[in-house]
């Protein structure tokens, strides 16, 4: 009994601050699904440089802000680039973690700075070489009649938007879609935590103290676990020595808090969120091997 209540102060813990945020981000999107033009040029110019302006909200210690990117891309609210931005520099419990060593302060500037040039240099790659011409709604229209159709003929079969309650007034219509998010993000969370505290850190640990050359591939996998356990674990190891700068990063890199968990529940198209992931793990790889060459 003792160790589930403390599985459940741990995930309401790491979850609750989330909730404003989310509130807000449904009130402005109810705002504009509800709008008789979805053609807004101010949205439009920010898609330009969403991959930047995703690289600095990311670098926020707020776990919310990949899961409402998630949450945004799957409505095709952002580009791609821009969520795999904020997934790339969010950094979740590691700047909290980072500042109580105070021997680690510059290490945790270089995390930042790195992250954030990744981030929006793997943002903007994604968005205007791999995949330059996405459609976003709200921005823009369809581009010939049988995408439409498509499109229709996939809402119907999803029961026309069952996220929606266009019944409702928008505060309540955001309330609910508020709650139920969260409900999925807390009882993941649960899950993950319980998962967790079965394993225990310390055998985590082990696992990832591995041969040199092999740590930041073991901690670009260890990093995809959405829990703030792998960051703090990853922390950790690096402030006793036994984790490599690159490994640590390579670990920051693919831990995008519970963005993916996220995706994996609202996003109907699942080669997404394969996508990715593989761009999230190539960038960690590539990034860290070279900083391994080059520290």
């Amino acid at each position: 009994m003792e160790t589930i209540l403390h599985i459940l102060e741990h995930s309401i813990a790491d979850t609750w601050t989330m909730i404003p945020l989310l509130y807000a981000a449904y009130l402005l999107i109810e705002y504009f699904e509800r709008k008789d033009s979805k053609d807004d040029a101010v949205f439009w110019n920010l898609q330009k440089y969403g991959p930047f302006f995703g690289a600095l909200i990311g670098l926020l210690p707020q776990c919310g802000f990949s899961v409402l990117a998630a949450m945004l891309f799957c409505q095709r609210n952002i580009t791609l680039g821009t969520m795999i931005a904020v997934f790339i520099s969010t950094s979740d419990e590691a700047i909290p973690v980072l500042i109580s060593e105070p021997q680690l302060f510059s290490s945790l500037i270089w995390v930042l700075i790195l992250k954030l040039i990744l981030a929006a240099a793997v943002g903007f790659v994604v968005d205007k070489v791999i995949f330059p011409n996405q459609k976003i709604l709200y921005f823009q229209d369809m581009e010939n009649e049988d995408e439409q159709e498509e499109m229709e003929e996939d809402e119907e079969a999803s029961s026309a938007c069952p996220c929606c309650y266009p019944q409702y007034p928008i505060w309540l219509s955001a309330l609910l879609r508020t709650a139920k998010i969260y409900a999925f993000v807390f009882a993941a969370t649960v899950i993950l935590t319980g998962l967790i505290e079965i394993i225990g850190e310390n055998q985590m640990a082990v696992w990832l103290n591995s041969a040199l050359w092999l740590q930041p591939a073991a901690a670009a996998l260890f990093g995809f676990i959405p829990n703030c356990a792998a960051t703090v674990v990853l922390c950790q190891l690096f402030a006793n020595g036994a984790l490599s700068f690159a490994a640590l990063f390579a670990g920051l890199v693919t831990n995008a808090g519970l963005g993916l968990m996220v995706l994996f529940q609202m996003e109907r198209n699942r080669k997404w969120l394969l996508i990715s992931m593989l761009i999230l793990l190539i960038s960690a790889l590539l990034s860290s091997y070279l900083l391994m060459l080059l520290v």
